[in-house]
């Protein structure tokens, strides 16, 4: 069975297939919102709920779930948290830096991928780690500043 990996230092999501084998990795942010009820994913590893097929919503790659839904995971106290892309033009913060309501944003070729490996090899857990809110937003200004002035960090 599949699954996936989220380091919120490097901001890097990686998924692997059932034989340990990373399939492929790419940029990952836990960015929440203000408004949102928590502040950033506890390390750990989640048990994902929707394992053969991503929960669809309508696919839009400026919308708030990109062009293939969002896979959710079992996060204790906050329903429906999940991995997504979406909000690949936004104005401000576009594509996986763009805050959401807790969850982590990807983009929608990390999403593509995942969705078609997990019809296949089903995702069973997602592991949360260096998510802690020091290290994962001070990773997040320093990449977001380093765009600004046309620099990349991973």
């Amino acid at each position: 069975m599949s699954s996936l990996r989220f380091d919120g230092r490097t901001h890097q999501i990686a998924l692997s297939d059932s034989a340990g084998n990373t399939t492929g990795s790419w940029a990952a942010y836990n960015n929440v919102d203000s408004h949102a009820t928590i502040r950033h994913i506890q390390n750990g590893v989640y048990t994902i709920q929707d394992r053969v097929i991503p929960h669809p919503h309508a696919p839009s790659a400026n919308g708030p779930y990109g062009l293939h839904g969002i896979v959710r995971f079992n996060a204790p106290g906050h329903p429906g948290i999940g991995v997504h892309s979406g909000r690949a033009n936004a104005r401000h913060s576009p594509g996986p830096q763009h805050a959401t309501m807790g969850c982590i944003r990807t983009n929608d070729d990390a999403m593509s991928a995942i969705s078609s490996l997990m019809r296949t090899d089903a995702l069973t857990t997602i592991e949360v780690v260096s998510n802690d809110s020091v290290s994962a937003h001070t990773a997040s200004r320093r990449n977001r500043n380093a765009s600004l002035h046309g620099r990349s960090h991973g």
